[in-house]
């Protein structure tokens, strides 16, 4: 039989303890566990190990908020309830999540009208592209950003793509507007891979067999166009 791995055992309360109650888990983030989190249990804290594990003991009975902090920035401070009875161990493991910010904005055409259905994409949050369209008053809205130096690209049918860069903030919503100008005439679209990630390749335009135009695909979004053709 093989031995049971420490974080699925039951943890046990020392018996010079048996008045109090103790807290431990595992700290994780999206790529792994958290070493040296600051973990708070009203007035006591500690710090996570190497493998992101915790242990607060000597703890009186009672309610508490039991908030994990990473030790670098860009991740939410996360906080899990806990009721704590004299003689027992909880085991609490808490994930730690990229901040959010919300981005919103309006996408008009040069005449100041809406722009229904246009898609905007970007790699807002983590490492994953986000594709949100325009309702019929030409709104968009990201609700999952990370704070920081970020892009959106709009493709809408007829008009010219726009890339735009920007700073999401922390508190409230940033807001981002586009005006697209027209294109007479273009090609436009996205190279994925199987699994829907954007992909770098050169793109080619052919009439009769001679390459009439050539382009490459954005390295983040995998996007690409032919803005004006004949």
């Amino acid at each position: 039989m093989s031995k049971q791995d420490e974080s699925t055992q039951k943890p046990v309360v020392p018996e010079d303890k048996k008045d109090k109650g103790v807290i431990r888990g595992t700290i994780k983030y999206p790529w792994g566990t958290v070493r040296d989190a600051t973990v708070t249990a009203g007035e006591m804290s500690v710090t996570s190990d190497t493998a992101g594990k915790y242990e607060i003991l000597s703890v009186d009975p009672g309610s508490y908020s039991v908030e994990a902090r990473a030790p670098f920035t860009g991740y939410e401070v996360t906080t899990q309830k806990v009721d704590i009875v004299a003689g027992e161990a909880k085991v609490v493991d808490i994930y730690l999540d990229f901040e959010k910010a919300v981005v919103e904005g309006h996408v008009y055409d040069s005449s100041g009208k809406p722009i229904a259905g246009a898609a905007l994409s970007g790699v807002l949050f983590g490492k994953d592209m986000q594709t949100v369209t325009t309702d019929e008053n030409g709104h968009f809205r990201f609700d999952k950003v990370t704070p920081g130096d970020r892009f959106i690209r709009v493709n809408a049918r007829g008009y010219m793509a726009e890339t735009r860069d920007f700073t999401a903030k922390k508190e409230g919503a940033t807001m981002v507007e586009f005006r697209l100008q027209p294109a007479s005439c273009r090609f436009y679209g996205v190279v994925t891979s199987e699994s829907g990630r954007p992909m770098q390749a050169e793109i080619l335009l052919m009439k009769s067999g001679i390459v009439v135009q050539k382009t490459n695909t954005d390295a983040a979004t995998g996007g690409y166009e032919f803005p004006v053709l004949p």
